[in-house]
């Protein structure tokens, strides 16, 4: 990503102050997603992470953040974090420093002051890339281990999105196909492969918990424990430690 145009600014009903900061500034446009109603019915660690997928047709994501909604972004934050590719810049009214400390802990790339948001916001947007991509390119970005990002990228290919998964198969279908490979041998090669993708992306979605990771899968605990063991799954891989505040949630609305 060489430059940001597209920009989405998230916001709650604690934060719809931040609504006046949408529009165009230079270049870069501001386009706002009250995300209110989009997480209905999600519980604390299900939220901001599920929507990590349409957060991929904007260069960044701004989220406004004050007192009231505080613990409500830094949870959210905490919970998606390992999901998101989408930078994060937060919009900060009157919070203290070591509440903005606090964002930037739980999973915000960066972030500026609503004060200084129409005049700061381009040159923030662009120091913010340039810190960024000079640390993709020193390759020291990701803290998690190839065994977390083989996991990640395994929970977006099995998405509640069916386009990367329609993309997989035909592609190794056809690939099967071209080279002669017997339909059975295809077929048991692909369904190995599915269910260490299977596993891996529900221990994710249910940070290393076997039980809960095995009620999702509607299996019996012993029988997704033998294919973890199967497929030599390591559910510690997985496990995050618990969000520190785990206050009740103000839903977030899509236009």
């Amino acid at each position: 990503m060489n430059t940001v145009k597209n920009v989405v600014l998230l916001i709650d009903q604690q934060s719809q102050w931040a609504q006046v900061y949408a529009g165009t500034y230079k270049n870069v446009n501001v386009h706002t997603l009250p995300f209110e109603p989009l997480l209905i019915g999600d519980s604390v660690d299900q939220g901001l992470r599920h929507w990590a997928l349409s957060l991929l047709h904007y260069d960044l994501a701004l989220v406004a953040v004050s007192p009231t909604n505080l613990s409500w972004v830094r949870s959210q934050l905490h919970h998606a974090r390992r999901h998101l590719r989408t930078p994060i810049l937060a919009i900060v009214q009157n919070l203290k420093p070591i509440a903005i400390q606090d964002v930037i802990d739980a999973g915000a790339d960066d972030f500026i002051t609503d004060q200084n948001l129409k005049t700061e916001l381009p040159i923030r947007v662009k120091l913010l890339l340039q810190r960024l991509q000079k640390k993709l390119n020193y390759g020291s970005s990701s803290t998690i281990s190839t065994a977390e990002q083989n996991a990640l990228n395994d929970e977006y290919l099995v998405s509640e999105s069916s386009a990367p998964l329609d993309a997989y198969t035909a592609a190794v279908a056809t690939r099967y196909a071209t080279h002669s490979q017997p339909f059975q041998q295809a077929k048991n090669t692909v369904v190995q492969r599915f269910e260490k993708a299977y596993i891996r992306a529900i221990l994710v979605r249910n940070q290393g918990n076997i039980t809960r990771a095995a009620r999702a899968a509607n299996k019996h605990r012993r029988s997704f424990w033998e294919l973890m063991r199967k497929h030599n799954i390591d559910a510690d891989v997985y496990r995050v430690s618990a969000c520190p505040d785990q206050h009740q949630f103000v839903k977030i609305s899509r236009h």
